[in-house]
């Protein structure tokens, strides 16, 4: 009897080491799982880092895209604060556009979004629309996520010296204003129309481009009772994309510039709207904000004007 309690003493005490081994490992199993579920904020920034590198190793062209719609309507810039320099990376777009900032974010993973109204002093500006803005200034948000995708797709037009000059300080890591050497952006071409228009990634990034500073109207001439179609791409100071910009596309017409130094082409010709079309529909990265609509009320409006809808293949879909 004494050997037969002994054993089922023993035998108890494991039971239990058991039940409480179970307990325990439980009790981890729940609390690792929560800290997945949770994420911290350091966490979750590296795991942005971690895919965009894989995204760019992996030529994802939504990238030059994004340096083409920055490259329009965006800035690199080092301001001064205090004794301080601040970094910044900004683009600023119509309030119509706020759905495709906040899409950029999220596929970045980083920066802030922050609206801007107009005020209404002028009449000239009561149609004007209010603005969103979408920045990034976390120096290390930058360094990581930013200066790699400008890196790897570089930009064609001058902005490609603010971009050097912002690199360069901040990865030597500048912070006192007093250490900024005075900046004027040259007056010099930093690509040729040949480099530009024989770059893999040109016709990705020209889309991000058009979405900034392409524009698609119909429009009637005074003197005509018939509707006119027109696409119409402009840049100021940057006489030199535009002139690649008409060569890639095959389009005719010539490149104005205004008194703002404003170079602009505008093309309304079957054959140039046919480039256009055929442009737009071959290239695997559509439009992605307010302008895709813009393009589609377009080929809406085409697909009813006899003289295209005769002589071009319009397509239905984009």
């Amino acid at each position: 009897m004494f050997f037969i309690k002994n054993i089922l003493l023993f035998a108890g005490i494991c039971y239990v080491v058991k039940y409480i081994e179970y307990i325990f490992s439980y009790h981890c199993k729940c609390v690792k799982k929560s800290i997945i579920l949770r994420k911290p904020a350091e966490i979750r920034k590296y795991s942005s880092i971690s895919i965009i590198s894989q995204r760019l190793e992996s030529r994802d062209f939504l990238f030059p895209y994004l340096v083409g719609l920055i490259e329009g309507d965006g800035w690199f810039t080092i301001s001064k604060k205090g004794k301080y320099v601040m970094y910044e990376l900004g683009i600023e777009l119509s309030i119509k556009d706020v759905q495709l900032l906040y899409k950029i974010k999220s596929i970045l993973g980083v920066g802030t979004i922050f609206f801007r109204k107009r005020e209404r002093i002028e009449k000239s500006l009561s149609n004007r629309d209010d603005t969103v803005i979408y920045r990034i200034r976390n120096k290390s948000h930058l360094l990581r996520i930013i200066i790699p995708i400008f890196e790897k797709y570089p930009m064609f037009t001058s902005k490609q010296f603010d971009f050097i000059r912002f690199r360069t300080y901040l990865l030597l890591n500048v912070i006192y204003s007093k250490d900024l050497l005075p900046y004027n952006r040259p007056k010099i071409y930093f690509n040729s129309i040949d480099t530009i228009i024989n770059s893999y990634y040109f016709p990705f990034w020209l889309i991000g481009f058009i979405e900034a500073e392409g524009c698609f109207s119909v429009y009637k001439p005074k003197n005509d009772s018939s509707l006119i179609g027109s696409f119409e791409i402009s840049q100021t100071n940057e006489k030199l994309i535009i002139l690649a910009i008409k060569r890639y596309l095959n389009l005719t017409g010539n490149v104005r510039v205004d008194s703002t130094n404003n170079f602009k082409l505008k093309v309304s010709s079957i054959r140039n709207v046919e480039n256009v079309i055929k442009f737009m529909y071959l290239v695997p990265i559509k439009l992605k904000g307010n302008k895709k609509l813009q393009y589609l009320l377009w080929l809406k409006k085409l697909r009813i004007i006899p003289r295209y809808y005769k002589k071009i293949n319009i397509p239905l879909d984009y």
